[in-house]
């Protein structure tokens, strides 16, 4: 099944119900597009799998067990200071587009408390995976950097604003007028 905005929406629900107020538990990256976030919540580890993959770019729940490189990658190091320990707040989707946000909670090295957002982009070749702060909208770092020579839009560095990706001129099903129908045809039995 292709991952396209209908898809995406009940993934995010499903996902919403079991990993609101976990705490990241466990980060490894055993593939370079590819990262694990282990969430434990009510009393159960939820290994999260966040892809990147030009061609099998994906949120899901995963059982399989990776092998991880022995030494971890920058991006790797940056999700462990940013998010190890941190609780999920939210997840939402952006638009019925195929943009996944987890909103975290953690606490700074002075112990503050503050807001990060991961933001996973579920778009074929251009798919990514990027931390960035909530409250400057800055981007603390990405597990694909692109620079201003591959796409004149928008940067995907550590330090540069995050750009949402260009809006598609299309409905969304579950915002609006259509919304009643959306929720008629999810009610509706099989």
């Amino acid at each position: 099944m292709s991952f396209d905005g209908s898809f995406t929406h009940a993934m995010v629900q499903e996902l919403s119900q079991n990993l609101t107020t976990g705490r990241v538990s466990k980060i490894n990256q055993p593939y370079d597009n590819e990262v694990v976030l282990t969430i434990r919540t009510n009393g159960h580890n939820y290994p999260i799998l966040l892809s990147a993959n030009p061609t099998y770019a994906r949120i899901q729940v995963t059982q399989i067990p990776y092998v991880n490189p022995p030494v971890p990658t920058n991006f790797t190091m940056i999700l462990r200071k940013y998010l190890q320990g941190a609780i999920v707040k939210d997840i939402t989707q952006a638009a019925n587009d195929r943009v996944v946000h987890l909103h975290f909670t953690s606490r700074n090295e002075l112990g503050d408390q503050q807001e990060l957002l991961l933001i996973i982009e579920i778009m074929a070749r251009h798919s990514n995976v990027i931390l960035v702060d909530s409250a400057s909208g800055k981007i603390l770092d990405a597990i694909k950097h692109v620079g201003s020579d591959q796409n004149r839009y928008r940067l995907l560095l550590p330090g540069a604003q995050y750009i949402t990706p260009p809006k598609q001129d299309l409905d969304n099903p579950f915002d609006g007028p259509r919304a009643d129908l959306a929720q008629t045809l999810r009610d509706f039995p099989n």
